[in-house]
């Protein structure tokens, strides 16, 4: 059956209808009843669809993107780096340096020394520059490092979709029970308008003392207290839903609360902590690799390409102040300090790839714990609703025969009162166990809020 929950926030204007007796708001519902069918509905599986809508997931899905434009960038470091290199240079005082007269002048007396200009006043470079890593022995690693990091995004990705369905699912099962609290509210202040009618007629004609029909004025007061308040509950609810889905063109809910237990109970909840730390483990491998890896040597080749430009004159046009300068160099460089550095932080990983094993035993010992109490926990909750059920059944024959025996003038209302606040609390008792349950089976925690 839908919950037609949306029609009555959307028909209902509060201020309004405030002063409406409870037997006209009836009749109102009643008559718009059969546009219902017509209403676009929501299921709860069609609300799981809508994860991938959510500002979190959009959020999880360009963070991974980010992990793997850093893969990119890690792999593009393969291929030689070309660019362009050039500058122009304004020699404000002419760089000067003594250098041996005799290097000039055979016959310069012995350890004379003249002064030697070693630059122009401008100077130019222009040319092409190439970059090329050879040989990186952390190169790999570094690769396969970040597609682990790829890896835990999905996991972080999953475990928000995982969060945001349990949300979503609790938000959509408090609409479903506020409404059905709602319409009790409703019918049985409609119900106790025609209590109250009863009782006035008795009290006027003077088969009902004055205190009694007092108290069922009081007792009516209270029932429109109960509606507001359940009134108020059902618009919470509805935009505690509206965090997960839009519901702007939504009129009615079409699982109740069987379908949503049917739905979540088949649903397997993954322990991403164990995944995480299954992933830290192999992080944390190539992390030691790593450092072994930095003692070997490292092989560059560098290559420049272009002409140098020396004159006192700003006249870049003129070839014959060009000078050609080019080379290729290979670089090998052998670390010799990470032989003493690298042995504390290669310990220091050894000592974390300990602490994730115990992590790992820890979680998956709690998990199978928590596996087992939380079976114990469901099906003590599908016992307890069974046997809510059938108190809810015996209790609202008796609230049957008690409202036909005070209408017959077969019985005070003092005991009329307590057989539907027994009944209201069957009910309730019903929608809290069921709410329950339906956290138990999402596998949340025991501090479970209750339902008004």
């Amino acid at each position: 059956m839908a919950v037609h929950y949306l029609r009555f926030v959307k028909l209902l204007n509060w201020n309004q209808r405030l002063f409406f007796s409870m037997k006209k708001i009836v009749i109102i519902i009643l008559a718009i009843f059969p546009i219902f069918v017509q209403a676009q509905a929501l299921s709860i599986e069609q609300l799981w669809n809508n994860v991938d809508q959510s500002l979190t997931h959009q959020q999880d899905l360009l963070r991974k993107e980010i992990k793997e434009q850093e893969l990119k960038e890690i792999k593009s470091n393969r291929i030689p780096v070309f660019y362009i290199d050039a500058n122009l240079q304004r020699n404000l005082i002419i760089p000067t340096t003594p250098v041996p007269a005799i290097a000039f002048d055979p016959n310069a007396l012995d350890g004379a020394i003249i002064p030697l200009k070693f630059a122009t006043k401008w100077s130019s470079k222009a040319g092409i520059q190439m970059e090329w890593s050879l040989f990186d022995p952390k190169r790999q690693l570094n690769e396969k490092q970040q597609s682990l990091e790829i890896q835990k995004a999905e996991i972080i990705r999953d475990q928000h979709k995982q969060d945001w369905k349990h949300d979503a699912t609790l938000a959509y099962a408090s609409v479903v029970l506020a409404t059905q609290q709602y319409e009790m509210a409703l019918k049985d202040s409609a119900s106790y308008a025609d209590i109250l009618q009863i009782s006035k007629a008795r009290y006027e004609k003077g088969r009902l003392p004055s205190n009694q029909y007092l108290s069922a004025q009081q007792e009516y007061e209270r029932k429109r207290i109960t509606l507001y308040e359940a009134w108020s509950v059902l618009i919470d609810a509805d935009l505690e839903l509206r965090k997960y889905t839009n519901l702007e063109n939504t009129q009615t809910l079409s699982s109740n609360i069987e379908a949503i237990k049917g739905f979540v109970e088949h649903l397997k909840k993954e322990n991403f902590a164990i995944k995480s730390i299954a992933l830290d483990q192999q992080i944390n491998l190539l992390q030691r690799r790593s450092i072994k890896k930095q003692l070997l040597p490292t092989l560059t080749a560098n290559a420049y390409l272009g002409k140098q430009y020396f004159s006192n004159e700003f006249r870049l046009d003129k070839n014959n102040a060009w000078y050609g300068n080019s080379y290729v160099n290979i670089a090998l460089r052998i670390p010799l300090s990470a032989y003493f550095t690298a042995q504390p932080t290669l310990k220091k990983e050894i000592l974390n790839a300990h602490v994730l094993e115990l992590q790992l035993q820890e979680e998956q010992h709690i998990d199978q714990i928590k596996t087992q109490q939380q079976n114990t926990k469901i099906k003590t909750a599908r016992l307890k609703i069974d046997r809510l059920h059938h108190i809810e059944k015996l209790v609202a024959q008796a609230v049957k025969e008690q409202d036909s025996a005070y209408r017959g003038g077969r019985l005070i209302l003092t005991e009329y009162h307590e057989s539907v606040l027994s009944y209201q609390k069957a009910k309730k008792d019903i929608w809290q166990a069921e709410y329950d349950l339906i956290k138990l089976l999402l596998d949340d925690s025991d501090n479970n809020p209750s339902i008004n």
